[in-house]
């Protein structure tokens, strides 16, 4: 089937395969099955639409409505619903059920949804199961952590964004089962690497791309399976040893120079059409141990699954977003797990819920905010199983009246300014277009002239750093705004023997962003035996594109 975007009026198909999809994937009411109808916009516009509700980054300074003290949050001092800092809202001093709705068939269900949302209190940052990472935005299950924005499974991990199931990490960017890593950028199964990308099972090594099985290497491109190799000549441990003395990587002026020897060999290399290892069928980017899956991105062990990105254990899902465990038979969701979540956003552990956001360990529910272990719920009012099952029945075919079933929460719902969302990275826009297009645009506060404190010029050598320097302010070289060191990271680079950073957070994350291949596939032809591909390498990049059976031929 051939369609249309009702958005951006691009053409886009829809296989067999799709349409049995919506029809398998649709909930089982009291016995009454409903399909999810086809979609009205191209997968690219509905992970636009998903993905603008995504601000990991942007925190402020609020007040706690609850208790009325200072707190970070990501949403401003006039968000529309009551915010309460994190374990306040964990607490047992208020109850979700105190804001229910009763269900009005004379409107639109999503202007229903719309108040229930605007009233019910939001946790300042998305924090589950966690400990001592009270600054980490949408953290699950981890410790000690700072700053780091989709932290999953992590211990003593700081700065960073999508880091899962590592330790002792800093500064790092899609970074997977990894430990001492520092600026990388998708990086897998590694231990003491730093300045790399591409790299899976690499350990203590510096400046490595597209390496993967390497140990003690620097300034490499391309290897496979290399010891002592530096900027991809070959030594013996003693000759290689004896480079590395002669570079001292704890001045930031020879990173400076190491980066730029580097970057003169990439483009050279022979890579594989897709990054990622041990998958079938597959169409996409940075996949692994993934099954008939595709057009997916940044994915871990997919079966059966289309148009999802950043997922862990997903098995027949489509049109997910930043979900970090076990999900099976869902559509249309962010940060979601569980079975059977459709058109909903933070919700963990969950089954069988409808239209619901911020829910965990719930079931049977339908547009619902801020629950916990809870079922037979709708618009935060509790239900008997009959009365539940009955009343859902109704909305969805008031929905299919009035063309809502089917479609995620509308952006008009979004607490964000468009340029604070994931949605901006992915597919920037200017504020007019922005606006246009339904979205909020948060304008950015101009800072005021404030003290800072004694000036203090960063040394180029962290071994010339006072122990004071935590102390200071410091002016970020790209967008003017001030940053601090905390001492953990102090820590960590003096053991790793690595510089400060000159400019801030947000700027290092934007420029790790900036190396990575885009989310989008171009048809090309494999360099070797002609074999049509489908890669995000575009057609003008410098790299030798070879489909997986003759990049495997040819490197191993």
């Amino acid at each position: 089937m051939n369609k249309t975007c009702t958005k951006c009026s691009a053409a886009f198909e829809l296989t067999t395969e799709d349409l049995k999809f919506y029809k398998d994937v649709g909930p089982t009411v009291g016995g009454k099955k409903f399909e999810v109808p086809a979609p009205t916009l191209c997968p690219a516009c509905r992970m636009q639409r998903r993905i603008s509700f995504r601000n990991f980054f942007y925190l402020t300074h609020r007040t706690c409505d609850l208790s009325g003290k200072r707190i970070v949050s990501m949403y401003a001092e006039d968000a529309p619903f009551p915010v309460y800092e994190i374990h306040e809202w964990w607490s047992d001093k208020w109850s979700a059920f105190d804001y229910a709705q009763e269900p009005d068939f004379t409107r639109p269900v999503f202007e229903q949804i719309t108040e229930l949302f605007e009233n019910v209190p939001r946790m300042s940052l998305y924090n589950v199961q966690c400990e001592n990472c009270d600054y980490c935005n949408f953290s699950f299950n981890s410790k000690n952590s700072y700053l780091v924005g989709g932290n999953v499974d992590n211990e003593d991990t700081c700065y960073g964004h999508i880091v899962w199931q590592s330790k002792d990490c800093m500064d790092n960017l899609y970074v997977y089962q990894s430990q001492r890593c520092y600026e990388c950028i998708d990086c897998v199964n590694s231990y003491e690497l730093a300045f790399s990308r591409a790299c899976e099972n690499c350990n203590t090594s510096r400046f490595l791309v597209h390496c993967t099985g390497c140990n003690d290497c620097f300034g490499c491109v391309g290897l496979k399976n290399k010891q002592y190799c530096c900027f991809n000549e070959q030594l013996t441990k003693q000759e290689y040893e004896a480079r590395l003395q002669e570079f001292n990587s704890g001045s930031f002026n020879m990173i400076e120079l190491a980066q730029q020897k580097v970057q003169a060999l990439i483009g050279k290399e022979i890579v594989k059409h897709y990054h990622g290892i041990n998958c079938e069928d597959v169409t996409g980017d940075y996949l692994y141990g993934c099954k008939n899956t595709h057009n997916s991105y940044d994915s871990k062990n997919a079966e059966h699954s289309k148009h999802i990105a950043t997922t862990e254990s997903f098995h027949n899902c489509y049109d997910c977003n930043y979900c970090p465990n076990h999900t099976e038979w869902s559509y249309e969701g962010v940060a979601i797990t569980g079975n059977s979540v459709l058109f909903t956003h933070n919700s963990v552990g969950c089954a069988n819920v409808l239209y619901s956001e911020n829910c965990t360990n719930c079931k049977n529910c339908f547009g619902c905010q801020g629950l916990s272990a809870q079922q037979y719920c709708i618009f935060n009012k509790q239900y008997s199983k009959e009365d539940y099952e009955a009343t859902v029945q109704k909305l969805i075919e008031h929905m299919q009246q009035t063309g809502e079933w089917g479609e995620y929460f509308p952006v008009s719902l979004t607490p964000f300014g468009y340029n604070q969302t994931m949605a901006h990275e992915y597919f920037p826009l200017k504020k007019e277009q922005a606006l246009a297009g339904g979205w909020k645009w948060t304008d950015d506060d101009k800072q005021e002239e404030k003290y800072m404190g004694p000036p203090y010029e960063l040394p180029d050598d962290i071994k010339d750093v006072d122990s004071d320097v935590c102390e200071y302010i410091f002016t970020c070289a790209v967008s003017g705004k001030p940053y601090k060191i905390i001492p953990k990271e102090l820590t960590f680079l003096q053991s790793m023997n690595l510089p400060l950073p000159r400019v801030s957070f947000l700027e290092r994350h934007k420029h790790r962003m900036s190396l990575r291949n885009p989310r989008k596939l171009w048809d090309r032809k494999c360099a070797k035996c002609s074999k049509a591909i489908s890669t995000s390498y575009a057609p003008d990049r410098p790299e030798t594109v070879y489909c997986e059976a003759c990049y495997l031929s040819e490197v191993y």
